[in-house]
């Protein structure tokens, strides 16, 4: 189970004074009560999201290790309402004439999750499922990391990422640089395309045991990256890793759209703050049926690296693995 309040720095300091408490260097931390609440109400940088997961790891009839996660995503100032929840599903049921049994007993089953995801549906907070067997370790990588949110995604999205055996699309895309001399230069180095309208497009997907190869060429000039499932505190994410620098993104289901959001950055495996990550809206939809996407990558102090846009089509499937 975790979770822990925003911004990170504030949990580390946290998980500091506790420290503290536990080696008997300070008594208690109700001194610092008033401090505690005042810092956390006014240190306000960071994004407006909150969570927690639930893991339980077990074996099943015939012996075989089964875990289950549950995890939740509220949104915006949504989280904090979720403890007070509880009260107003208790008068949900008694207006609905299911009232608690009276008297001093387990209220185990007097609320359910679904009494609490009717109230979830009103609100920006969103719940889901994974369960991490032999069987699921077979899936394709984006859905094994999405659960069950996988089957929420339109059909042109799922068939794009079940990669089953390598595979080849085609489309177009047109691609925006950015114009400032740190944009080109890391632009040139990582190979993104050049801009133009009208940009032909091939993606080579490879998948593999430990994740995906992806080769994008953009009229004849590519630049690759591997996917894999994050590991420790990046499990359930996405990495994807361009050379030297890796990327840990969160896969966020939001209607016909896969939004990719970047949680954790590091070079050469050393992590670095993710206030100097780069950043853009980045995601994938449908139009018209097809597959689309919109990649935007961009920095807080050089402005827009690349930007492109467009549409692929499954061309073909190959008959070798990497």
């Amino acid at each position: 189970m975790g979770a822990g309040p925003a911004p990170e720095i504030l949990h580390r300091l946290l998980n500091g004074l506790a420290w503290l408490v536990r080696l008997r260097l300070l008594p208690s931390l109700m001194p610092f009560s008033f401090l505690i609440h005042q810092v956390s109400n006014r240190v306000r940088w960071g994004e407006h999201r909150g969570g927690m997961f639930v893991d339980i790891t077990g074996t099943d009839a015939c012996g075989v290790p089964v875990t289950h996660s549950w995890h939740l995503l509220a949104e915006g100032d949504d989280g904090p309402l979720i403890p007070s929840m509880a009260c107003q599903a208790i008068i949900e049921r008694c207006l609905a004439a299911r009232r608690p049994v009276a008297g001093a007993r387990a209220a185990t089953t007097d609320l359910e999750l679904e009494d609490y995801e009717a109230l979830f549906a009103r609100r920006a907070i969103h719940t889901g499922t994974r369960r991490s067997d032999p069987e699921t370790a077979t899936q394709p990588l984006y859905q094994r990391l999405l659960g069950d949110a996988w089957h929420a995604l339109p059909a042109p999205l799922r068939a794009m990422h079940h990669l089953a055996s390598p595979q080849v699309a085609a489309g177009q895309a047109d691609v925006l640089r950015g114009s400032g001399p740190l944009a080109r230069l890391v632009a040139f180095v990582v190979g993104f395309p050049a801009a133009g309208q009208k940009v032909p497009v091939q993606v080579a997907f490879t998948p593999g045991a430990d994740g995906e190869c992806w080769t994008r060429t953009f009229a004849g000039r590519s630049f690759t990256s591997f996917q894999s499932a994050g590991r420790g505190a990046s499990a359930h994410l996405l990495r994807e890793r361009f050379g030297p620098l890796t990327f840990d993104l969160a896969l966020l289901v939001e209607g016909a759209k896969l939004r990719l959001v970047v949680r954790r950055w590091s070079l050469w495996g050393v992590p670095l703050p993710l206030i100097l990550a780069p950043g853009g809206d980045s995601y994938e939809t449908v139009i018209d049926d097809r597959f689309h996407f919109h990649v935007e990558i961009r920095h807080r102090l050089i402005g827009l690296i690349v930007s492109y846009r467009g549409w692929l089509e499954i061309g073909q499937r190959r008959s070798t693995y990497f």
